[in-house]
């Protein structure tokens, strides 16, 4: 899921953070590309994989230019996603379930981020095999990051974080996913990011 991280404790104002980029059904196997703007500027990559019926493994990765000169960050992380339930004529949503670990390293310090979250939105079907399907994605994060409290110490967390965005289905392979994401860290900072990812789906395979 959504990795963080801290610049050394003299730049400890200077928090990044980014969109999770999570839809609310789940993937048989899919590839996002994303450059990530608002905290910094972030290159992110993102891998979901099928791991059984109605689960998918995720895997981020990326390296990120903190805003104000801080030093370059590299993150990686993995999360699982679970289906909870699907829209119906009874009830419009698409609910997944989603919970992972990371860590992220940069300027002497490391940071740690285990959030928790649901994924909730809807697909309309639209035109010539294309589709939009709106999602917001709140959840709550356990956050820890050594050498940025006062002093140079460690502090730990929980914070309340929150995404909106939209992904753009344009044909059975490729979609474009655009994602907002607020967060209410004292250890990550509170600045809001934006996201804009290239959504890739391998031929013969279909997201669920």
């Amino acid at each position: 899921m959504a990795m963080l991280s801290m610049a050394p404790a003299s730049l400890a104002a200077q928090a990044f953070n980014y969109p999770a980029m999570q839809t609310p059904t789940v993937s048989t196997r899919d590839y996002n590309a994303a450059i990530v703007g608002g905290a910094g500027s972030t290159f992110l990559l993102q891998w979901r994989e099928g791991a059984g019926r109605g689960m998918h493994w995720q895997f981020d990765g990326g390296v990120a230019d903190p805003r104000g000169g801080g030093d370059p960050l590299l993150f990686a992380g993995a999360g699982l996603g679970k289906q909870l339930a699907r829209a119906t004529a009874e009830q419009p949503l698409d609910v997944l379930l989603t919970a992972g670990a990371g860590v992220a390293f940069g300027g002497n310090a490391t940071s740690v981020r285990v959030p928790v979250g649901v994924s909730l939105g809807h697909s309309f079907e639209l035109e010539q095999g294309m589709s939009l399907t709106p999602f917001v994605h709140p959840r709550l994060s356990l956050d820890a990051c050594g050498t940025c409290g006062s002093g140079g110490d460690s502090r730990t967390t929980v914070s309340a974080n929150f995404d909106v965005g939209a992904h753009w289905q344009v044909n059975g392979r490729f979609g474009l996913r655009l994602a907002a994401s607020f967060s209410g860290s004292e250890v990550v900072g509170s600045d809001g990011t934006v996201a804009l990812g290239f959504h890739w789906t391998p031929a013969g395979l279909t997201r669920r």
